[in-house]
This record gives structure tokens, sequence and C-alpha cells, in this order.
């Protein structure tokens, strides 16, 4: 495999994240992967290529998922959607071993990278995808032949109660109309999201599928504040952005207990 061909951009479709407010505000994603890593009896291969979907700022990518695959990994390839996430990435973590690259896994796959990776690996990115089909599908075609993937990601959240709620008042509802396919997990209202993504995984052809789902709490180390900086890092409203204190004022209202997020978590794993 070349490396050389993770080190440019694949597809140029934009999409607008803040890496630096992420970086800061990210203590909730950092704690729930290396709790799955440190559960988890991952079996990596030997000289293994990885790519990790959904890098955001990248330091994941190069901080918890380096510490616990084998050390001589050939490639870590670290992918997003987002170019400001990218080009974060690359300015401050990338090196021989470790690369970053634009990719949105509901486009069509670039077929120089079918094939490519022992293992595909994300954390808290699937709750943004609405074409899930699509995105396990991709997954699966960039696998190698019994290669593996471990995704983590949200099923259900207070926010999004919250949001749904806001969704409805007539101050908010111009900014958060399309608040179910913007923000909204594919399996937040969902009665049993294991058999359904079991069931989604197995007809797209994979094999030795484990799913999990785990009912977590957090409590935010700084409370409201490190609560507003989070959503705001990733937030896809349009024009939200300029109301921020004034919606985020409206959403600690309309919940009491703002600073804690209770939430149930999907750890999906199987084999091409």
């Amino acid at each position: 495999m070349q490396v050389g061909i993770f080190a440019r951009t694949v597809t140029q479709k934009v999409f607008t994240k803040d890496p630096k407010g992420y970086q800061k505000a990210n203590n909730l994603q950092n704690r729930d992967l290396e709790d799955v890593l440190k559960e988890y009896i991952i079996k990596w291969k030997e000289n293994a290529s990885i790519m990790d979907i959904g890098c955001g700022d990248g330091s994941a990518t190069t901080g918890l998922w380096t510490k616990y695959i084998p050390e001589n990994f050939m490639v870590i390839v670290g992918s997003d959607k987002s170019q400001n996430c990218v080009n974060f990435a690359k300015t401050k973590y990338e090196s021989e071993r470790i690369k970053f690259m634009t990719l949105d896994i509901e486009d069509d796959l670039p077929s120089e990278l079918q094939g490519c990776f022992d293992h595909v690996v994300s954390n808290y990115t699937f709750m943004w995808v609405q074409q899930q089909e699509k995105a396990f599908s991709n997954i699966y075609n960039l696998l190698a032949k019994d290669g593996n993937c471990l995704i983590i990601f949200l099923a259900t959240c207070n926010i999004y109660e919250n949001y749904i709620k806001l969704s409805r008042t007539s101050k908010w509802n111009h900014y958060l109309k399309d608040v179910k396919t913007k923000f909204i997990s594919p399996y937040h209202e969902s009665q049993d999201p294991e058999t359904e993504i079991r069931s989604l995984m197995k007809k797209i052809g994979f094999r030795y599928i484990d799913i999990k789902v785990k009912t977590r709490t957090f409590e935010f180390v700084s409370g409201i504040i490190e609560l507003k900086e989070m959503l705001k890092s990733f937030n896809p409203f349009n024009g939200l952005e300029h109301k921020w204190e004034d919606f985020m004022d409206d959403y600690v209202k309309l919940d009491p207990n703002a600073g804690t997020f209770l939430y149930k978590l999907l750890v999906v794993s199987g084999t091409r």
C-alpha cells in the first residue's frame, strides 16, 4: 500500500467546523473513547493501515488511537469532511506515518481507497450521518479482506430533546427547522437501534458483528460553560452563531440540569 496517496485531499466537499473550539471541549468524546479502548479486546493487525473517520482536530487520531494500537502500525489516516479540521490537523499533527485527508463518508468512495485499510475506526461521528447504509457500505469497501471496524457514536441524548423542543418555538424555529436531519442521531427515536444496525451490516456483508448499547452520564467539568463551547464547536445551523448566547440562555432555562449529559452510546464492530 502506498502511504503517499493519503497526503492529498481526495474530495473537495467543504463542511465548516471549528477545530480549535472542538479541541477545547472534547472531554466527553475522549473519555468515552478511552473507556471503550480499555474495555474492548481489539485484535489489531501488525503493520496495520488504519483510517479514523471524523477525526475533527486530529488530537484523538494522534493521541488516544495511537496509544492503543500496535507501535509498528504502517499508517493512520485521519479523515474529516471539514476542510478546516483537515488543514488544522495537517499543520499540527501530520508526520511520516500519520496523515490527514478530506473525505465525506456519505459520498461515493474514491476507487484508490477501496480495500486499503486493516481497520476503520470512528468516534462520535456517525450520529451526524443520515445516510447510514451508504456510510457503512463505504466502511466495508475501505476495509481489506478480514479487516474490521470499530464505530462509537450516540444513539440518544437529552441534548437532542432540548433542541427539538426549542425548534418548536416561534423564536428558534427559523434557525432549527432542519434539526432532525442536521443534528439528531438517526437512532434517537429508535426502539431497537442494535437490531437496526445489525440488520443493516448483515445486508452489506459484514461478519462477526458486535453491537453494544451503553447508558451513560457525563458531568461537564466547567458546567454550562463547557456545554456551550462543545455545542458551539459543531453548530450546523446557519445564523445561529450570531444568536448563540441568547440561544444558550433559552436552552439552560429549558433544562435546569443542562450541565449533565444523559445518553446512550453505541459501540459497533464488524469484520469484512
